[in-house]
């Protein structure tokens, strides 16, 4: 793979992470679950959703909420071959509450990708939670009361439809 290539595949894989965030915070479901091959995974924890209809069916519970998600601090790297690449990049959520926006995650996406009719797609991506250094088994994800109710709405649509993976 020439220079030239692996840096056109790498532009494609920063717009891929931009499809993902910007069709999910747009509610557009199918959009966002057309990121992923057809047997995807998307992981959190121990458990993940294979496959796009229960990406789907996760991605529906996002249109009840008023969420941003940013992602930044993309590395990636193209297998030689050109139809796999790995990599890695940060994760911010925010959502919107009557008393303002509120952080409501930090952590990173681990990603495996793979080039499916000339397309970059997540084949898994899995999600991992920023821990408080002083206190790593703390609740970030349920200590600001504003946000606690809206972020266990995705936790619980997360449960019910993954399964053990890891």
């Amino acid at each position: 793979m020439d220079d030239a290539q692996k840096l056109f595949d790498k532009l494609a894989i920063h717009e891929l992470c931009a499809r993902y965030t910007l069709t999910l915070d747009r509610h557009d479901i199918e959009g966002w679950a057309s990121c992923f091959t057809e047997d995807g995974v998307f992981g959190f924890g121990n458990n993940g959703l294979v496959g796009r209809e229960k990406i789907t069916a996760y991605g529906n519970v996002h249109k009840h909420l008023a969420s941003r998600h940013l992602c930044t601090s993309l590395l990636y790297e193209v297998d030689p071959s050109g139809g796999r690449a790995t990599g890695e990049s940060s994760t911010v959520l925010s959502l919107a509450t009557r008393r303002g926006y509120k952080l409501a995650f930090m952590g990173r996406y681990n990603d495996e990708l793979r080039k499916v009719d000339g397309e970059w797609l997540f084949s898994r991506r899995w999600v991992t939670a920023d821990p408080l250094p002083e206190d790593p088994d703390f609740d970030l994800l349920r200590a600001d009361p504003d946000v606690a109710s809206l972020v266990q709405t995705l936790l619980d649509a997360y449960e019910t439809l993954g399964e053990p993976l890891r």
